[in-house]
């Protein structure tokens, strides 16, 4: 299993980092509607049968956003979108308040301010209606990654949503796993969009996180966490986790093992396009087919194990 190093400075010690390891576990292809757990359950049971991972109780078991979006369904076409004022009002702040003033100043990595500059007006104005349709306007105010409402590595026009019911979605896959496999694993669901720390709090720009990120914040969130890099006083910490259930030995790790935990899994997966920038370099498009997305190998659960 392989170790992933970061550059964040988590507040635990390099001793429990070596015992922590994370095993990417290739699934399928989902299509809208596909049922995850069946696709888990059978993933998992191959990998078993093949000897290349073990499930003891109290292991991690993490698993991406998406591929419980697609799961559910959990798309919206952005092409039906008819932006509104507040939409052309997000779509300029976007492109001119954090292209030129607030990305330069809070040190916004230079690749994205110039992808926010350069952005295309009809298709933002579409996501941007449908981020304020759906999450509401003070995720639209963020210049990306809005609300968790994701345009790479899905079909078509569509965007997909944040999983909805996200901890009963997670007792219904620790439920399946637990009857099929005999194991009390933990379960976490992971959205790449980060959490950031400020001071003494862990804080989100989605709308919902795990008890102990704030979250419903929106652009808010994400101000914060870039104000907390400059003074030293926090910065980015990763991926989020959204929801978490299972064996309950969870509960004694701290916030910031579980934070290492839901990004050591989430930059451990099979690489693949996380940026919707990155997507029209790679394909020279914006839309996206079902074929190519079938085509990329897919890792959206992983299995993470804490030595001792």
């Amino acid at each position: 299993m392989a170790k992933v190093n970061y550059k964040i400075n988590y507040e635990i010690s390099d001793e429990l980092k070596n015992k922590i390891t994370a095993k990417p576990i290739k699934t399928n292809y989902l299509y809208s509607g596909d049922d995850f757990i069946f696709e888990t359950l059978h993933s998992l049971r191959r990998e078993l049968n093949a000897g290349t991972i073990s499930l003891n109780d109290g292991d991690i078991l993490v698993v991406s956003e998406k591929f419980v979006s697609t799961s559910q369904g959990n798309f919206v076409d952005e092409n039906k979108s008819k932006p509104k004022l507040s939409a052309y009002f997000c779509y300029y702040w976007s492109k001119y308040i954090w292209g030129y003033i607030l990305g330069p100043l809070l040190k916004t990595r230079s690749d994205r301010v110039l992808n926010l500059r350069k952005m295309p007006k009809p298709e933002t104005l579409k996501h941007k209606q449908v981020v304020i349709d759906n999450v509401g306007f003070i995720y639209a105010l963020k210049p990306a990654s809005e609300g968790g409402i994701d345009l790479t590595n899905v079909p078509g026009t569509y965007a997909s949503l944040l999983p909805s019911k996200p901890k009963e979605t997670m007792d219904k896959l620790y439920n399946a796993i637990k009857k099929e496999f005999d194991v009390d694993l933990t379960v976490m669901l992971i959205d790449t969009d980060a959490t950031y720390k400020f001071y003494k709090w862990y804080i989100t720009a989605l709308p919902y996180a795990i008890d102990g990120i704030i979250a419903k914040i929106g652009v808010f969130g994400y101000i914060l966490g870039k104000i907390g890099n400059l003074l030293n006083m926090g910065g980015l910490y990763g991926a989020t986790p959204l929801a978490i259930t299972g064996n309950n030995v969870y509960k004694k790790y701290s916030m910031e093992l579980l934070l290492y935990i839901a990004n050591l899994a989430d930059t451990s997966q099979v690489p693949y396009t996380k940026s919707i920038h990155d997507l029209m370099k790679k394909y020279n498009t914006y839309t996206i087919t079902e074929k190519v997305l079938s085509d990329m190998e897919h890792s959206p659960v992983v299995i993470v194990k804490i030595e001792g």
